[in-house]
């Protein structure tokens, strides 16, 4: 919406606000993308747009312990994390406390789940462990450890196992409440109900498709992931009660078990295609289908797919306090990781996912528990602070419009000033280019909480505003914010001021 107004120079301007912005936008090309309001972007580095549409710069960190580069972590207490490492050429399990055993080869690709109030931790044709809290400890079933599970699940009081070379379309219940007996340790004529058993999904494939990841859906289903499709089984303490969910018809799968993450009732994880959610319809309460998240960026998830080596090391976490789904892509040759978030709305029925990249601190994985965020890295475990923390490690965000035409296609504008609504405490650099590519110069501002005017431009509600005289004539404009600031830092709107003709 544009505004018209006479600066105190009795200069008659136009003012175009855009604000309320969307996130990142790579369906569109850049040239069609300038709607003012729930405005898009072609960049979001390092900061995220929130609910009310403001652009927040992501939290900071610290450094928790370590050195070595962290390829797995979960939390196996409320306050204590465990990990898979790289040192030399084995890959080491390591915890808060400094217990460590060196386990696995270097490619070893580690899943994990929590059982028993233990943490056990596995690859691909690989023995499991286990860690209790004071002790890493091999599993005693002789089938388990034969069998070399590659994904796990807890679900209804047993653990569940799949991805076994020679068994890829099985996945192995645990007797209930032993994580120390499966199918295979089972005595012949044992007809217990709660006795170990498994599921073969062969016959109800029809293809040569396999399992690719398993999951807990809700309190009594278990999702089992392959490369093109999803089949929900109903899984209860009683072998007897388990069979096929036929009203779950989800022709998508998952490109990586560790992908896969819980968000309240859903479960949001990679595909080839893009992110998607498995959820039950809130219309009947009896469907289960699955959605695609993650339209408005498709192509950047795929430039982002196409990176990594062994698309099974693509790993996500859902930050239940922030909103925010996680999925990390470590880049292959080296150990830069790029980072897609989505920030999911609190308000049901509300805006469409809004998304943003990152790279702070290279986090190659992540773990949430109980309000604590922890990201696992090329040099050891940071814990991640909230947004209004005070930080000495803290990223640098970088935020890029799409070329922004202030009304005419065709016009060439005379550009007045330019006004930024932000608040918090740090700096702020604006680099600008027309529509050609050419550069138009740059602007800094040094944002100061109690440093803003609180006044108006025309009808633009900018009361935490910063207005810098500019001349320069243009086409159209593409902006480019870069802000480095140790706490909160918000972003909540511009304005491009120009001269009537």
């Amino acid at each position: 919406m544009a505004s018209r107004i006479k600066s105190r120079s009795g200069v008659a301007i136009e003012t175009f606000a855009y604000e309320t912005f969307s996130g990142l936008d790579s369906s569109r090309d850049v040239r069609s993308q300038d709607t003012q309001k729930n405005q898009s972007l072609i960049r979001l580095d390092n900061g995220y747009c929130d609910w009310r549409g403001q652009i927040i710069r992501d939290p900071g960190a610290e450094h928790r312990v370590g050195t070595h580069q962290v390829n797995h972590i979960t939390f196996y207490s409320p306050d204590k994390t465990a990990w898979a490492e790289k040192t030399g050429g084995e890959v080491a399990f390591n915890t808060d406390d400094g217990i460590r055993t060196a386990v696995y080869p270097i490619s070893a690709k580690v899943a994990s789940t929590v059982f028993n109030r233990k943490v056990h931790f596995g690859a691909a044709a690989l023995p499991m462990y286990s860690f209790d809290g004071a002790k890493w400890e091999a599993t005693k079933s002789p089938s388990l450890a034969a069998m070399g599970p590659a994904y796990f699940a807890s679900i209804q009081r047993r653990l569940a196992v799949a991805g076994m070379p020679g068994k890829e379309t099985e996945v192995h219940l645990s007797r209930v409440d032993n994580d120390q007996i499966f199918p295979d340790d089972e005595d012949d004529d044992e007809v217990s109900v709660l006795r170990a058993g498994y599921i073969n999904i062969a016959n109800i494939l029809g293809t040569a498709d396999q399992i690719t990841g398993i999951a807990s859906f809700e309190q009594n289903r278990l999702a089992i992931f392959t490369q093109d499709r999803t089949f929900i089984y109903a899984v209860d303490p009683s072998i007897n009660n388990w069979y096929l969910d036929d009203r779950a018809n989800i022709n998508i799968g998952t490109i990586s078990h560790n992908s896969i993450a819980h968000a309240g009732t859903d479960l949001l994880f990679c595909s080839r295609s893009g992110i998607h959610s498995i959820k039950r319809s809130e219309d009947n309460g009896i469907l289960v289908f699955s959605e695609s998240m993650s339209g408005r960026v498709e192509i950047t998830y795929r430039e982002l797919v196409s990176q990594v080596e062994d698309v099974e090391t693509i790993s996500a976490v859902f930050d239940q306090d922030e909103g925010q789904y996680h999925v990390f892509f470590p880049i292959a040759g080296g150990e830069d990781t790029r980072r897609l978030t989505l920030t999911m709305n609190p308000e049901t029925g509300g805006q469409a996912p809004r998304w943003s990249t990152g790279d702070f601190v290279k986090g190659r994985c992540g773990a949430f528990l109980g309000g604590q965020f922890v990201l696992g890295t090329p040099g050891g475990v940071y814990d991640v602070k909230k947004v209004e923390d005070t930080t000495d490690i803290a990223p640098e965000m970088v935020v890029q419009t799409p070329i922004l035409w202030c009304g005419s296609l065709t016009n060439t504008k005379d550009c007045y000033s330019i006004s930024i609504q932000a608040q918090g405490t740090g700096n702020l650099n604006i680099e600008m280019i027309d529509e050609n590519g050419r550069d138009l110069g740059s602007l800094f501002f040094d944002v100061e909480p109690s440093g803003a005017d609180d006044t108006f431009i025309g009808s633009v509600p900018l009361s935490a505003q910063y207005e810098r005289k500019l001349d320069i004539r243009f086409r159209g404009i593409q902006l480019k914010f870069t802000t480095q600031a140790s706490g909160l830092f918000r972003l909540i709107g511009f304005a491009i001021n120009v001269r009537e003709t």
